[in-house]
């Protein structure tokens, strides 16, 4: 027996925004979401430089700016990307580190967000973006403008007798 079913209401794309966490209050709202995103972040590119709480008191503290681009217009609102930046003062220019990224779909997220975050830094009074990337976030950012500069290295001395 065939059976007429109803479609479900096409839902319209997300409408994420950014939104610079600067207090407490905006942190803790989106923060439990950025965990999971970063978490990644950690888990694969970092050598044990910060865990998550260390960047939760770094943005507490105001030694680390977060951004994150978001949908408030869902049931549960979403985090979709989150970036942790620092500013850096060189002695010809000054630049904004990107010292943490995390997101679901992180290659269209930052296609598509990365123009606010240029502008946000502009304002910041900063010339150049930076970071220290793992190849695959390399190859994303590579996209928006990127280019190698370096290659770090690193010695653990706690490995030498």
């Amino acid at each position: 027996m065939l059976e007429v079913v109803q479609k479900p209401p096409v839902q319209e794309k997300a409408k994420y925004t950014s939104q610079l966490l600067s207090t407490k209050e905006l942190v803790d709202k989106y923060w439990g979401q950025c965990i999971p995103l970063f978490q990644a972040c950690f888990d694969r590119a970092m050598d044990g430089e910060m865990a998550i709480d260390d960047l939760y008191s770094r943005v507490l503290q105001g030694q680390t700016y977060l951004i994150v681009f978001k949908d408030d217009e869902l049931e549960v609102p979403e985090v979709r990307l989150a970036m942790a930046m620092e500013v850096g003062y060189y002695p010809q220019y000054n630049v904004m580190n990107i010292s943490a990224i995390g997101g679901k779909d992180l290659k269209y997220m930052i296609k598509h967000c990365y123009r606010d975050i240029v502008g946000w830094a502009k304002v910041c009074g900063v010339t150049k973006m930076e970071c220290l990337a793992s190849p695959a976030i390399e190859k994303i950012l590579s996209a928006e403008g990127f280019k190698r500069k370096y290659i770090m290295l690193r010695h653990d001395l706690t490995e030498v007798i």
